[in-house]
């Protein structure tokens, strides 16, 4: 189950008075969590991030992910802005697109897993813009099956 998705997806808008989203994610980022899968229990999730902008304004982003009992993979992520407050983009582990909206400092993402479960995702950028918190729900015909939970701190 893509447990831990995160982030490059604060393309848009502006998080607080001292970072925006986007900014949040340019250069390393490091996240920690815990995923919690109905009938399996919880498991711990990691990741490290490196993001950056392209030539054509693109928020491209490329993650290790970890999750405790699996394989290292990795992900990547393609955002681009599709209005003031909106994105859509691309995931390595999403079937179809990434769409989203920013409003002031969260960022709330939508997509359907190549695994099957539709993904929302908030993510919020704590003042001070150092960090994030990340929310996920994991929806299979309408039923929440798992939810993830997770601090993303810039490294640099």
């Amino acid at each position: 189950m893509v447990l831990s998705a995160f982030l490059g997806l604060l393309l848009l808008g502006q998080a607080s008075s001292t970072a925006s989203p986007e900014q949040f994610f340019i250069g390393r980022t490091e996240g920690q969590g815990t995923a919690h899968v109905i009938l399996s229990g919880r498991h711990a999730v990691r990741h490290r991030g490196h993001g950056r902008i392209a030539r054509d304004g693109a928020l491209l982003l490329e993650q290790v992910v970890e999750e405790e009992g699996k394989p290292a993979r990795r992900r990547s992520w393609r955002l681009v802005r599709a209005g003031p407050n909106r994105f859509t983009g691309t995931i390595s582990d999403a079937r179809g697109p990434v769409t989203g909206v920013v409003r002031g400092n969260v960022l709330h993402i939508r997509y359907r897993s190549v695994e099957g479960p539709t993904v929302e995702q908030w993510i919020t950028v704590q003042p001070g813009g150092r960090t994030a918190s990340n929310r996920m729900t994991f929806r299979r015909f309408g039923i929440q099956v798992a939810t993830m939970e997770e601090t993303i701190r810039r490294v640099e």
